[in-house]
């Protein structure tokens, strides 16, 4: 009986994403034009599909806890959350879910409404970052720097000077990357700084390979293109990729560094990848956790993170996805997933 079940025709005119369920099994009975333009799905395709299928990969919420939270909300619970939803050309966007109970025509249903906070979303995760950036890590150099000179002062006369020169050197070296990685991220925030196009995955990875082959001679920095890829992007690409092998080569414990980087279309998800691949230690854990847009830690840890955090934004920016896996026997693969372009506009 609830199949026939259909929205009021008031929301059709709605500029919010609205869905209609049912209270029991979730299925999508109906939906508004703001719905199918947001998820790029149309409403007949909706009925058919279960809610982890438009869900991203990425997210812990799944059909379980997305039925829990429909049944409460038909027992009388409104619920009101954050979720990931993976659109039908694969992007990624951050949308807010507000489910309440309703009746039409004498059925009780559940009404979900949905709103597109990804620029909410990236804009906190910003904050978020440069806060940290700002009272740890810059904090924290500018004091060690400080010392130093202090036993500068009483190494004028001694052996020692050359080895604290070189440390305040270095310090100084670590303060102007972290400027580095905050304006790059002043440029990617800035809707007006880029301009997204067709882009050729290969011939921006075959770029910075070559780049990194000149910059770190003694590093084995290979490529390897499977695919012709093309996606819709902007500089952000070129941050990733020029972060994800830079980190590869310069956090690498070998004398000479292995890097192998593919270009590929990946067959599970339809995106179009590119593969980091290192024989260096493991990211560590504690770096790829505080990527989680759930993270609550207050600090920016020392190494490759906050090179991972301009990687993390880049790619969410274009609406794709950062995976970190370990590589056999040793080292780690960094895959950057991005929406496919096929050309058509």
């Amino acid at each position: 009986m609830s199949g026939a079940v259909r929205l009021p025709e008031e929301f059709s005119a709605l500029t919010t994403g609205v869905t209609l369920h049912d209270a029991e099994t979730g299925t999508v009975l109906d939906g508004n034009d703001a719905l199918e333009r947001l998820y790029g799905y149309s409403v007949s395709e909706l009925r058919e599909m279960e809610i982890s299928d438009y869900t991203a990969p990425s997210t812990k919420f799944t059909q379980s806890e997305a039925l829990r939270r429909i049944r409460a909300a038909a027992g009388g619970d409104p619920q009101s959350f954050d979720w990931q939803v993976e659109r039908a050309n694969n992007t990624i966007i951050w949308v807010a879910v507000e489910l309440t109970d309703i009746e039409i025509d004498g059925v009780q249903c559940v009404l979900a409404e949905i709103r597109d906070i990804t620029e909410y979303k990236t804009r906190e995760r910003r904050l978020r970052l440069l806060n940290r950036v700002v009272r740890h890590n810059l904090r924290n150099e500018t004091t060690v720097l400080m010392g130093y000179a202090d036993r500068l002062k009483d190494a004028i006369e001694s052996e020692r000077l050359e080895e604290e020169i070189q440390t305040v050197l270095d310090i100084a070296e670590e303060i102007g990357s972290l400027s580095s990685s905050i304006q790059e991220f002043e440029e990617i925030a800035d809707p007006n700084g880029t301009t997204r196009s067709r882009t050729s995955m290969n011939e921006v990875v075959r770029e910075h390979v070559v780049a990194k082959q000149e910059e770190h001679p003694a590093a084995d920095v290979r490529l390897d293109e499977r695919d012709a890829v093309w996606v819709l992007a902007d500089d952000g690409i070129d941050y990733a990729v020029d972060h994800a092998i830079e980190n590869a080569i310069v956090h690498n414990d070998h004398e000479h560094p292995s890097v192998e980087v593919t270009v590929r279309k990946d067959p599970e998800s339809d995106r179009g990848e590119i593969r980091v691949i290192d024989d260096g230690p493991p990211i560590p854990e504690i770096e790829i956790e505080v990527l989680d847009a759930s993270e609550t830690k207050t600090d920016t840890y020392h190494g490759s993170g906050l090179g991972l955090w301009v990687m993390q934004w880049c790619i969410d920016s274009l609406g794709g996805e950062l995976v970190f896996e370990g590589n056999e026997p040793r080292g780690n693969v960094v895959r950057i997933l991005l929406p496919l372009d096929d050309g058509v506009r």
